[in-house]
């Protein structure tokens, strides 16, 4: 994986054309990160593409498409140094017999190192963003269930790490999860966490759905919490769930969707 910059995404690919020495009908290209202009020069990103050459199949008939682009949602931080790359699994030959082409198949030994490249590659990512936010921090991995992988950050600036209601982090978070969904560990479900944040936001984010609910009860109005990512949605859900004196479901759009809880 080759990652080139530009201010905007077609001046990042001319600069991949150019080192290529391409077309761009030779070329593939996914789209890494869209630039961002940031507020006062804070999360400010280059638009950042990976461009590869096009393999050529021994039977043009068989040839397989390109890979449509795909968007990496918006981060607080910029990026502008190359990433980590995932070495891709080769694929089958095609069959003699016929044109159809064998679908790759990949080992649990293959699938496994392809999980472990991944979370290397998510490491120096976010080892990058975190030295450009001015953070001085080391990243330990925890391996919790079969699909579960946590990052632990130690800092001395944990607060500005985390953010205002854990936003930095957050972003963080789920810019990592997209980097892992391209390179071949879309089943890893990743959680950063620093100085215990994850735990102690559970138990603010309990208190305040049984607080909340109480009100509801007491007024019979329904509340609208406020915007909170889906991880956070689901254990306001799971709070309340057995609650049988209120309901609870998510109104709105990304990135301002919300809990409502309303009486049953």
């Amino acid at each position: 994986m080759t990652i080139y910059t530009g201010k905007t995404e077609e001046a990042a690919i001319a600069a991949g054309l150019t080192a290529l020495n391409s077309r761009r009908d030779q070329v593939v290209i996914k789209v890494v990160a869209t630039p961002r202009k940031g507020w006062l020069g804070i999360g400010r990103r280059d638009a950042m593409v990976d461009i590869v050459l096009k393999t050529v199949a021994e039977d043009s008939s068989a040839a397989p498409a390109p890979e449509s682009a795909a968007s990496v949602g918006s981060s607080t931080a910029s990026m502008s140094s190359a990433v980590a790359s995932v070495a891709p699994v080769a694929a089958a030959p095609a069959a003699a017999a016929t044109s159809a082409t064998a679908e790759p198949t990949v080992t649990p030994q293959e699938r496994r190192k392809r999980r472990e490249a991944a979370i290397e590659a998510v490491q120096d990512y976010l080892a990058t963003i975190v030295e450009q936010l001015g953070i001085d921090a080391t990243i330990d991995v925890e391996s919790g269930a079969h699909r579960q992988v946590r990052l632990v950050f130690t800092t001395d600036k944990e607060g500005l790490l985390i953010g205002k209601h854990g936003r930095t982090i957050n972003a963080l978070q789920s810019l990592a999860q997209l980097f892992l969904n391209h390179h071949g560990a879309a089943h890893v479900e990743l959680e950063l966490d620093v100085a215990n944040y994850r735990e102690r936001r559970a138990a603010t984010l309990g208190r305040l759905a049984e607080s909340t609910a109480r009100e509801v009860v007491a007024t019979g109005k329904p509340i609208y919490l406020d915007p909170m990512p889906s991880f956070e949605r689901k254990q306001i859900h799971a709070v309340l769930s057995k609650n049988r004196y209120v309901t609870t479901y998510s109104a709105g759009k990304e990135p301002h969707r919300a809990v409502v809880i309303e009486p049953a």
